[in-house]
């Protein structure tokens, strides 16, 4: 099997662009494939999304919801408290920034710190230092750019 490493690969596998580096391409039915573990993409992509400093898109929102494997209804009443509708139509922005309210974003953005890093005292401690990260942040009103993670 042939195989290449790229210095820079475009992943879109979890619905919007994330940019890996170093990555090792295999030919596969003349297809330059990644030889990624998309388990480990997904989590450092988890664990990157709330220090993103642009707003989230539509395909992200999806991704954070099914990450944590919530229906909509499930998403919309226990994480953003907003209706099931309001959240569908969040994700229906696909590549694009959302409309949230800039205060449910910082909340959304929060939980997500929250259910991946706090199990200890220092990793509590983390959470507020990124609380206030969040809280400060002005978000860009463009269109985020790939997310870097290393995979």
């Amino acid at each position: 099997m042939k195989t290449k490493t790229a210095k820079n690969y475009t992943y879109n596998g979890l619905g919007f662009p994330i940019k890996l580096q170093n990555i090792t391409l295999m030919l596969i039915d003349d297809e330059w494939s990644p030889r990624i573990d998309i388990r480990k993409v997904a989590v450092n992509a988890i664990r990157e999304l709330p220090y993103q400093k642009e707003r989230l898109t539509g395909h992200q929102i999806k991704f954070i919801r099914t990450y944590f494997e919530m229906s909509l209804r499930e998403f919309a009443s226990k994480v953003v408290s907003e209706s099931h509708n309001a959240v569908a139509k969040w994700e229906r922005f696909g590549a694009e920034p959302t409309n949230m309210d800039e205060n449910i974003e910082s909340m959304l953005r929060l939980y997500i710190i929250d259910k991946v890093s706090t199990r200890t005292k220092k990793q509590a401690q983390e959470f507020i230092k990124s609380f206030r990260i969040i809280r400060e942040m002005s978000f860009i009103k463009k269109t985020p750019k790939p997310l870097l993670i290393r995979a």
